[in-house]
């Protein structure tokens, strides 16, 4: 429940973009070739981060394959990356692979901005010798700088030099870097009126005010009003500039921090005015609030309203599907269980130890498949970081089992006797929660597989296309896909080996990377060998494949290209009437062996024809006798029947599908894809 490091994490992330934006802005005229290129690189993956960040690795592995840029760049915004996840054990990893004389002269602001962020993520980590010692460094090689996009970073390094005075209790030193950092930023923010520059000065001294909040907190008053100081030009700023801001957010963060320090200081009036400001404005309900207002209730001994907003957030967090079953997750709980007990109601009390109960073994999984994934990246990529990481592995584990048997003993003690009076209750209602858990979450699983394939088709002149999948359990292995690049259409059908989740599971990965590869304009047979690469070998020991046939047509030339990897042949028809099995190369499916180089064909003057793709869903659908429908049926029905559209031949055959099974439960998932060019 604690929100804290989710309060400094999005001040942090505000904050950094801030600062890219304030450098960008100075360094348009001074940037060389190659840092372009590098600027280039980053905002392009950053955005393919936003949307697609499965996508994003792909296409980061791909370039650091291909050589194109120096491997510092390249670990410096794999760092980057992994930042904005919030994962900083493996940002902090790549960017100090990627520090160095080698990347400060390739690109100097990339240099600088690694020392930055390596500096923040340490202190977050309270490796605070460490984060102290890399932001001294970068700041005693900003000050011999003399180009002056490059001075930004002077001010912040020594933001971050200050944290980590602060966080060691070095209150006088901190003190006094903390007051040169805000001089140079009000200095700075009156000399250049830039947007950048007092959004950096606001957002900084917000900052600031938060350092001292969280480790002095009865000497965070005077830097509180210095931080609103700054928020006030800020809004005088937004009101000629018109950009977008976070001001309003922060001055509500600030007033909240007000109010709990006037509550702990006993000055119950003006801390009742600050909570009422913040209550009456239009970040009232934000989640970023939460833990400091539960904070400023607690103070007060409002138990009641304190217990009503923990019932508020358990409801936000059931919106926002939090499945993720970690420790934060855990003492968060713990904390709820004490509010519920103090304000007196019993029953949300043991609901909240029974479910601390319940997730104690989702916490010890989750971590222990998080730490062997984060060893697996750590041990592919440097080897002499292996003891590094066990030992830290080790340690790590040893907190989370020590905070776990405390909390755990809390719980049985409580849950045991309630269970004593009312076993045999307790016991049926478990049965069936977990039959309802089990059936909603296969129930989402499927919504969640359905919205991988599209339902929405491709608008273009002469181009008609439908495609239906319908899995034959809660969740199956089949897929199709397309994307649009200009005239170029790429699209795709396939079955993976094996039916039910773990199916489902390979057929995301399938149709994930499917998407990443047809963005870099690949053509069919280079997807296919990629596809293979990497979901073949030690990547699968589970020993799945899929069989796919994967299409790029261009839609100006009516030029089809198709590579085939060992999936049914479509059927090619034309507008006489005339059908028949596409003749061509079969290929092996994708994920059986590495190494597979994938034959790809063509098919000239593509107009007035008609392709129809599917699984074997379709031919071997069986009747109540397991009778099959046969290719010669298929083939018999598109011949007889009078083809109107691409839907239309969809809906014909899986009535003529439903009619052969004759009530016939099915044997396997089924997916049709219509192609008609005219």
């Amino acid at each position: 429940m604690n929100n804290l490091y989710s309060i400094r994490l999005f001040c942090f992330t505000i904050l950094a973009v801030v600062l890219v934006a304030c450098s960008n802005q100075q360094d348009e005229d001074t940037t060389d070739a190659a840092s372009a290129r590098y600027e280039e690189l980053r905002r392009n993956v950053a955005e393919i981060l936003g949307e697609e960040p499965d996508s994003a690795f792909v296409v980061l592995d791909s370039i650091e394959t291909a050589g194109s840029y120096p491997q510092c760049v390249v670990n410096l915004i794999r760092g980057n990356m992994y930042g904005q996840m919030m994962n900083l054990r493996f940002a902090e990893f790549y960017l100090r692979k990627a520090i160095g004389e080698e990347l400060h002269e390739e690109w100097p602001r990339g240099y600088y901005i690694d020392i930055y962020n390596l500096g923040l993520s340490l202190q977050e980590r309270s490796n605070l010798e460490e984060a102290l010692k890399v932001a001294k460094r970068g700041y005693e090689e900003v000050e011999k700088e003399t180009d002056p996009s490059l001075k930004i970073w002077e001010t912040s390094l020594q933001y971050v030099i200050g944290g980590c005075q602060l966080k060691l209790k070095q209150l006088d030193e901190g003190d006094k870097t903390m007051q040169q950092c805000y001089d140079q930023l009000m200095t700075r923010a009156a000399a250049d009126t830039t947007h950048a520059s007092i959004e950096q000065m606001g957002t900084m001294c917000t900052n600031i005010a938060l350092d001292y909040y969280n480790h002095y907190p009865m000497e965070a008053m005077p830097w509180i009003e210095r931080a609103e100081k700054a928020l006030d030009m800020l809004t005088e700023h937004n009101k000629t500039s018109q950009q977008p801001s976070n001001e309003p957010i922060m001055r509500v963060m600030l007033m909240m921090i007000k109010a709990i320090i006037y509550a702990a200081d006993g000055q119950t009036e003006e801390a009742r005015r600050a909570y009422d400001k913040v209550m009456a404005s239009p970040f009232a309900d934000h989640p970023i609030l939460i833990s400091d207002k539960m904070t400023y209730l607690e103070k007060n001994g409002q138990w009641d309203a304190a217990a009503d907003l923990v019932s508020d957030f358990a409801d936000f967090n059931e919106e926002m599907d939090l499945v993720d079953y970690t420790m934060e997750n855990l003492s968060g709980l713990a904390e709820s269980y004490l509010v519920y007990e103090k304000a007196g109601r019993k029953a949300e009390a043991a609901k909240m130890a029974a479910k601390m109960a319940h997730i104690v073994d989702s916490v010890r999984l989750y971590h222990d498949k998080s730490d062997a994934a984060e060893l697996a990246v750590i041990y592919d990529t440097q080897g002499k970081e292996r003891k590094i990481a066990e030992q830290e592995m080790r340690l790590q584990r040893a907190r989370i089992l020590a905070l776990l048997v405390s909390i755990v003993a809390l719980v049985v003690f409580f849950v045991t006797m309630d269970l004593f009076r009312r076993r045999s209750a307790k016991r049926l209602a478990k049965v069936n929660a977990a039959k309802e858990r089990m059936e909603g979450e296969l129930s989402i699983a499927r919504n969640i597989q359905m919205s991988m394939v599209p339902s929405m088709f491709p608008e273009y002149e002469g181009l008609d296309m439908y495609a239906t999948m319908t899995p034959a359990k809660e969740v199956g292995g089949d897929l199709y896909g397309y994307l649009v690049q200009d005239d170029q259409l790429y699209f795709c059908i396939g079955d993976v080996s094996g039916k039910g989740v773990p199916a489902s599971l390979f057929m995301a990965q399938a149709i994930r990377l499917f998407h990443a590869l047809a963005l870099q304009g690949f053509p069919p047979a280079k997807i296919c060998n990629i596809m293979n690469a990497e979901l073949s070998g030690e990547n699968n020991e589970q020993g799945m494949f899929v069989t796919m046939f994967i299409c790029r047509l261009n839609m100006k030339l009516n030029r089809l290209e198709y590579c085939n990897a060992g999936h049914n042949p479509p059927v090619m028809g034309n507008v006489d009437g005339q059908f028949s099995f596409l003749d061509m190369e079969s290929n092996a499916p994708i994920g059986l062996w590495p190494g597979l180089e994938y034959v790809g064909e063509s098919i000239d003057l593509f107009k007035n024809r008609l392709l129809f793709l599917y699984t074997d869903g379709l031919n071997e659908a069986e009747d109540t006798e397991q009778k099959q429908f046969g290719e010669e049926r298929l083939l018999d029905i598109l011949r007889q029947i009078q083809i109107n559209s691409a839907r239309q031949v969809i809906e014909t055959m899986t009535q003529e599908v439903e009619r052969h099974r004759n009530g016939a439960a099915p044997n396997d998932d089924l997916t049709m894809l219509c192609l008609r060019i005219s």
